[in-house]
């Protein structure tokens, strides 16, 4: 069965992958999706889980704050719902704990057209749509938060003290 899913990811990606690679894949599967090689819904999640690397590059648990991004994606798609984009923009900072104001308009466009979505304030999307937009954006906030912290180091300021010209 392990060949058969790896056999679906590769075509699906649209090329082969090492062993080695399928193995992080089943890996990730496995820590995030409760995967099971038996289950029912193995070959649908194998060809989701390639989907989304073909679409998006790097789709790994390996990533950085990856679990982060996957809880924002499940908290989403859970809801079960229809939002307005303004109702999903206010919801998702509100998440996230940022401010609407503090995401430039190019960005949130951004955020949308990686998810293969078009932005408009008063459309309505499925919740299911929108978790993946939650997951690109938070991957926005994670990158956004961390260059704050680093701004907010201290710089190395050194007090020098030079010669003095009073001769005393």
């Amino acid at each position: 069965m392990y060949r058969k899913l790896k056999r679906i990811y590769e075509r699906e990606v649209g090329k082969e992958v090492a062993d080695v690679t399928w193995q992080r894949v089943v890996s990730t599967l496995k820590q995030h999706f409760d995967f099971n090689v038996e289950s029912s819904n193995a070959e649908n999640l194998v060809k989701l889980i390639a989907g989304y690397k073909l679409r998006y590059g790097i789709f790994s648990g390996r990533t950085k704050g990856f679990n982060e991004r996957w809880e924002a994606f499940n908290y989403f798609y859970q809801l079960d719902k229809q939002l307005s984009g303004k109702d999903f923009l206010t919801a998702l900072t509100k998440y996230l704990k940022i401010s609407l104001s503090s995401i430039p308009r190019s960005t949130r466009y951004y955020w949308f057209t990686k998810a293969c979505l078009s932005y408009k304030t008063n459309e309505s999307y499925e919740s299911k749509d929108l978790a993946l937009v939650a997951f690109i954006a938070c991957k926005w906030a994670i990158n956004k938060r961390s260059s704050v912290m680093k701004s907010a180091e201290p710089n190395n300021h050194k007090l020098t003290i030079g010669r003095s010209n009073i001769h005393g």
